[in-house]
């Protein structure tokens, strides 16, 4: 079993799910989907002191590893899942697109569609303006079986089961001991990161006798 620890305003997050989806579908080993809220809400003071210099660094390496990849990749996002000034780094209070997102991801999760669900929602999200349109989010609700009007409803009606689940996520990962994300956890080691850390994930795995679906 691998804890995979998952953030929608992580562009880490979103280059590191074709592989995560194809671990999962084609080798024979379960992965738990964990949304986490991103760093910006759990830990504000991360962006102290964090200006325009950090964002431009963060953008170059984004695309570098987006062309590298070959994964859809428009920037910057527009509009952006958590409001922040990039110069200051300074967070707003007024939130408006992240928690219906994450409270949508870990409605998919319970229905057991979180990680797909979450790798075509973040394609939009990281290639696509106004990603947030009903235009869009309709079809994409619809190619899971899903009605954008009935997630919407059972939502609202079930908000505080949903947050409470995103913040049981948020406790295990602390406890397995690092904050950031992607994060894989597996037999009590995490492997932080979409580059070196998930290889020697694979190979830890392959150790173990990792098994193809036939």
């Amino acid at each position: 079993m691998i804890d995979f620890y998952f953030s929608y305003r992580s562009p880490y997050s979103y280059l590191i799910l074709p592989r995560m989806l194809k671990l999962k579908n084609e080798y024979k080993v379960d992965i738990n989907f964990k949304i986490v809220y991103p760093i910006a809400i759990r830990l504000p003071e991360f962006f102290k002191d964090r200006n325009l210099f950090y964002f431009t660094s963060l953008l170059m390496d984004i695309k570098r590893k987006s062309k590298k990849l070959n994964m859809p990749m428009n920037l910057p996002i527009k509009p952006d899942p958590i409001k922040q000034n990039i110069i200051t780094g300074k967070i707003s209070n007024d939130q408006p697109y992240i928690f219906n997102i994450c409270h949508m991801g870990q409605l998919m999760c319970n229905r057991g569609k979180g990680i797909e669900f979450a790798y075509e929602l973040s394609k939009l999200i990281w290639s696509v303006k106004n990603w947030n349109n009903d235009e869009l989010l309709k079809p994409l609700l619809a190619e899971f079986g899903e009605d954008l009007d009935e997630v919407r409803e059972s939502i609202n009606l079930n908000e505080k089961t949903l947050i409470e689940e995103i913040e049981m996520n948020q406790l295990d990962q602390k406890e397995a001991g690092h904050h950031g994300v992607p994060l894989n956890v597996y037999k009590g080691k995490y492997y932080f990161g979409q580059d070196d850390p998930f290889d020697e994930l694979i190979n830890e795995l392959m150790s173990d006798g990792l098994i193809k679906n036939f």
